[in-house]
């Protein structure tokens, strides 16, 4: 038996000789041709065809890489504000329970174990239907693995409800700072006043629907608190299921530079149906941009480059899925809805005037 931290060190050395004798093919036994990584007969490829081939895989496994160190400051902050919440909860059921003159055990039992709901028949036999084929086991045994699990989850569910009320009873403030990321908005296309207090940035994709969708609750968000919300777009394509993304993405900066982003922004999203590099040109026509400056600009790949800084700079800071949100830096966790992005937007004004 090894301690785990030698298990990790030696997969580690494995996976480094593995990278080191596949990035040195030379060392490959047989191989007299380094260049050469498939030989038959009729045929040779080499490794510069199979790597062009492998270039998108390659290139999001690299976006993936920037994104580790963001997942593991939110996994960290995620666990330790659930260990904060753990321990504030015991000692608020200790509190709670010298009051009374009784138990922990006593008081979990009248306050907690009475509001859960027992599980009935009716919603045991849907659950087993749900699940009969994930579990393993005999009937009885599934019953009683569902019965344990549904039990548990109510009764953590009760123990929370309880534990929050004691917590606002006794004026509990977690005061654990959120994870914020510092991400630029240099230059990026915004609008909103430069010095309002809360900054939005969304990381968009043109050819995603959901995208399109969060752009119109950004705009209601905007009017709801005017003069105090700035939203700062940057760009996300996800061109491994989105063929035409990036190149749209280039349309939009190549629309900014003649002052119309926000004029194709929404004719982008408005029409996702024709993202292609024609649609795109008939778009900036639509807009009555000046267009052979407009093709030019689009033909060339002008702002791949400042797409490509887009990405690399959303992957820092954990972006994986579209749409993606900041606030004030502070990531929006979950799926995105409106209430979800005002109610940041709301904590981040209250800390704003705690400040002042």
């Amino acid at each position: 038996m090894y301690h785990l931290g030698m298990r990790f060190l030696i997969i580690a050395l494995i996976q480094s000789l593995t990278i080191f004798i596949f990035s040195n093919p030379t060392l490959l036994p047989g191989n007299d041709e380094p260049g050469v990584w498939v030989r038959a007969e009729g045929f040779r490829m080499e490794r510069s065809e199979i790597e062009e081939a492998a270039a998108s895989r390659l290139r999001e496994l690299e976006l993936e890489a920037l994104r580790a160190p963001a997942r593991i400051r939110m996994r960290q902050h995620e666990i330790l504000s659930e260990t904060m919440k753990n321990l504030a909860s015991e000692k608020l059921l200790r509190l709670e329970a010298e009051t009374r003159g009784i138990s922990v055990e006593e008081l979990t039992e009248t306050e907690i174990k009475s509001r859960i709901a027992p599980l009935t028949d009716d919603e045991l036999e849907k659950l087993y239907e749900l699940n009969k084929n994930r579990l393993q086991g005999t009937r009885e045994e599934i019953l009683a693995q569902i019965t344990s699990y549904v039990s548990s989850q109510r009764e953590k569910q009760a123990r929370e409800e309880y534990t929050d009320e004691l917590a606002e009873k006794q004026g509990v403030e977690y005061l654990i700072p959120p994870v914020r990321f510092d991400i630029s908005t240099k230059g990026n296309p915004s609008f909103g006043p430069a010095n309002a207090p809360v900054t939005i940035i969304e990381f968009s994709d043109f050819e995603c629907p959901h995208c399109a969708g969060a752009g119109k609750e950004l705009h209601r968000l905007h009017l709801e608190f005017e003069g105090k919300v700035r939203i700062v777009f940057r760009q996300y394509p996800l061109w491994m299921i989105h063929g035409q993304a990036l190149k749209a993405a280039e349309a939009s900066l190549c629309a900014a530079e003649q002052d119309k982003f926000w004029e194709m922004h929404n004719l982008l999203f408005s029409g996702q149906d024709n993202l292609d590099v024609r649609g795109l040109k008939e778009k900036a026509a639509q807009l009555g941009l000046e267009q052979d400056e407009f093709d030019a600009c689009l033909d060339s790949g002008k702002f791949s480059s400042a797409v490509e800084r887009d990405l690399v700079e959303g992957s820092k800071a954990g972006v994986s899925a579209v749409p993606a949100f900041f606030v004030n830096g502070r990531p929006l966790e979950g799926r995105f809805s409106y209430e979800n992005i005002r109610g940041l937007v709301m904590e981040e004004l209250k800390l704003q005037e705690s400040v002042d």
